[in-house]
């Protein structure tokens, strides 16, 4: 890793300098180009459309090796739309940010949100296929091995699963469903009569599928035997079947067809594997050979969003209702919907996404930190975004400083601004609105002064965290043009 990033450092150098037209000039240009096109080599480079972000993603990681995915990441994005971006982090941040929106919308597929605590989770039977769930936990390592963070919001139960441990009681899962969480504490602590007579819940877990609801009677399934819904995907049989043997160490070059049927490990206990093979999966969260996990399992309903019965997946509906849940097994029965929730019913998809995240980070990393840390080094923070902050780390270029009319009209208007507001603009100059784990030191926001005249809207080099801004009459002008430019931009370079 420190290699690769120190026999880099050159080709760094020159794009920098070859970011400036008139940096180099003659037979000194020609001579840089050739070497600068020999340094690149060191850098894994991708080309990016703007209007197909994830399938060019997808299609550029696809078959590719580790050590491909261990040198320096650079992105071209948007050229053939005529933007200028030169990447020095800017464009990475902007192409990781458009392509896991892209992933992490519910109308995607693979993907849920909750309505009230705006986490993001696994959907249950998702229809897509299992390898691009291989990508995106790719697209996760490579953001994370380059430093950058992500603009998603998991639960911790996501980081506690990543890590290997397991997901075991309400409180674990309260950030991400609180109502849910709420409900099922509510079941363990009630004291006044038998749970049975007055919250009438049977032993079902439910959720809402791609376009229906499930309903799987928790006590019928126990937490070992296959749940396979497999006339939504076939895909999504053959990889829960692999896992309920031993996870199968997908690489990042394999085909992302499922084998005719799932094959388990050979008599020694292992899989054939390639060169260059990736990171081992991460430890899995459930000893499924421990034959003290009891078989029974639960469920409820009334915490989760209702839909339509399932018409074309008898599987999942058929049959009478669960046993009623009772003072007796309402301990399990929560336990084992918790562990429905955050295994059992996503296993195939976490397994595929868990298989690539540590294709180029450690497996023993992430188990050295705590789990709120983790989160962090993966989404950043919103919460630390503060005016003073950005203030103390800005550059100025052009003209300005600190003490310019213009410069002192800027942080003014800027503290007016809402919360939500002062993240748009740290993402329009930044191309994120997340303060990564190692702080503000790590954040390059600098003003450049960009002519003069009230008709001139303020604009962003995201490639070098540069905001061009012009010199406004007065600060009302400044205000309205400056929240004009927010609201509507896209882009590196382009007004």
């Amino acid at each position: 890793m420190f290699e690769a990033y120190g026999g880099s450092s050159v080709a760094t150098r020159l794009l920098n300098q070859m970011s400036f037209p008139d940096a180099l000039t003659g037979r000194g240009e020609v001579r840089a180009q050739k070497k600068l096109a020999d340094l690149l080599k060191s850098y894994f480079v991708m080309e990016i459309r703007r209007e197909s972000v994830l399938l060019d993603a997808i299609e550029q990681l696809w078959r590719r090796e580790q050590r491909d995915f261990m040198k320096p990441l650079k992105v071209r994005m948007g050229m053939d739309e005529g933007e200028e971006g030169v990447d020095h982090g800017g464009v990475q941040q902007e192409f990781f940010r458009l392509a896991i929106a892209e992933v992490m919308n519910p109308d995607y597929g693979m993907f849920t949100v909750d309505e009230q605590s705006g986490m993001s989770w696994f959907r249950p039977c998702s229809l897509e296929p299992m390898y691009k769930f291989e990508m995106v936990g790719l697209l996760f390592s490579l953001a994370i091995y380059n430093g950058l963070t992500l603009p998603v919001n998991f639960p911790l139960a996501f980081y506690r699963k990543l890590q290997g441990y397991e997901v075991t009681n309400p409180s674990q899962i309260r950030d991400g469903w609180p109502t849910l969480a709420r409900g099922l504490q509510s079941l363990l602590d009630w004291s006044d009569g038998d749970v049975g007579d007055v919250f009438a819940r049977t032993y079902d877990f439910t959720a809402e599928g791609p376009g229906f609801k499930i309903t799987v009677d928790m006590e019928k399934n126990g937490r070992i035997k296959a749940w396979v819904p497999a006339e939504l995907n076939p895909d999504w049989c053959c990889r829960y079947c692999s896992t309920m043997a031993r996870p199968h160490v997908y690489k990042a070059h394999d085909t992302p067809v499922p084998p005719p049927e799932a094959e388990g490990p050979d008599e020694n206990g292992d899989h054939d594997d390639e060169d260059n093979a990736k990171a081992p999966a991460p430890p899995k969260d459930l000893d499924l050979d421990d034959e003290s996990v009891n078989e029974q399992e639960s469920e409820t309903a009334a915490e989760l969003p209702s839909g339509p019965k399932p018409s074309t997946i008898p599987e999942l509906s058929e049959g009478p209702e669960g046993v009623l849940v009772t003072n007796a097994n309402r301990e399990q029965y929560v336990s084992d919907y918790v562990f429905w929730l955050t295994n059992k019913s996503i296993r195939p998809q976490f397994q595929a996404f868990a298989d690539n995240f540590y294709t180029c980070i450690s497996t023993r990393a992430p188990s050295i930190l705590d789990v709120r840390d983790f989160k962090r080094l993966v989404e950043g923070s919103t919460h630390d975004v503060s005016v003073s902050a950005l203030e103390s780390i800005a550059q100025y270029d052009g003209g300005y400083h600190p003490d310019h009319p213009t410069i002192k009209d800027f942080w003014d208007c800027v503290r007016d601004f809402a919360p939500g507001q002062i993240r748009s603009l740290l993402e329009f100059v930044t191309a994120s609105d997340r303060i990564p784990a190692t702080g503000w030191a790590s954040v390059q926001f600098s003003v450049q002064k960009n002519g003069e005249g009230d008709e001139r809207l303020p604009t962003s080099l995201t490639c070098y965290g540069r905001l061009l801004l012009p010199m406004y009459s007065g600060k009302s002008v400044l205000r309205e043009k400056l929240g004009l430019a927010i609201e509507n931009s896209k882009g590196f370079g382009v007004p």
